[in-house]
């Protein structure tokens, strides 16, 4: 299953950063208030593994659409 989810981040630049090598596959987009919208389609999710990307997606505080909520970075 692919990720999407929206993230608090600075810039464009530092969710590419902490994505890594998933980010040229996502689809990163800008919303209000300094938000972030993030897509990561199931084959990335596969290759880079769930975990990592999950990992890398918990420096952020985060909206999880699947759960519905709000989590703090770790």
């Amino acid at each position: 299953m692919g990720i999407q989810i929206v993230v608090v981040a600075g810039s464009h630049m530092e969710v590419v950063e902490k994505l890594g090598n998933a980010a040229p596959f996502a689809e990163i987009f800008p919303l209000p208030g300094g938000n972030f919208g993030i897509s990561i389609p199931s084959k990335i999710v596969e290759d880079v593994g769930e975990q990592i990307v999950l990992g890398r997606i918990s420096a952020f505080a985060h909206f999880d659409l699947w759960a519905g909520e709000w989590k703090s970075p770790n």
